[in-house]
């Protein structure tokens, strides 16, 4: 397929602009006219630690397959940004925490995405790595906003 100069060239100042004008619409490809992914108040994009703090002790519900799973929020920790040792230029602050939930039956023995719902907090999606302690599976997700 051929793209000729003109119509390549009248794509890429259409790109720029766009851009240039609303930046924010193609972070990610969120809100964006090709994505799927409408990004809503309730979203995890817009989650920061006070939010998830009145709920430690809730429970959160999954579905793996066709059963309900369900985590329950047992721990939230900061993360201290790493030694900034020399840099070139501003090092950007971030808000990064992490949440845990603990549940008896295992989600998946690898790390990935699981869409959590919570009576108060609507439906959002995490990245979870799991771990065993004794009788008890742990999920740990990972959530790091640039502020």
């Amino acid at each position: 397929m051929s793209v000729s100069r003109r119509k390549f060239l009248k794509a890429g100042a259409v790109l720029s602009a766009a851009l240039v004008l609303k930046p924010g619409t193609f972070v990610f490809g969120h809100d964006s006219v090709w994505s799927n992914n409408s990004v809503s108040a309730n979203s995890a994009h817009t989650y920061r630690r006070e939010m998830f703090e009145p709920y430690v002790g809730d429970v959160f519900r999954v579905r793996i397959g066709k059963q309900m799973v369900d985590l329950k929020l047992v721990a939230l920790e900061n993360f201290a940004p790493a030694s900034r040792g020399i840099t070139t230029g501003k090092v950007a602050r971030t808000d990064c925490f992490s949440m845990r939930f603990q549940t008896t039956t295992p989600l998946s023995t690898t790390a990935q995405m699981q869409k959590l719902n919570h009576s108060k907090l609507g439906s959002f999606d995490l990245f979870m790595s799991q771990s065993k302690q004794r009788h008890t599976f742990l999920h740990t997700a990972i959530v790091d906003h640039v502020s």
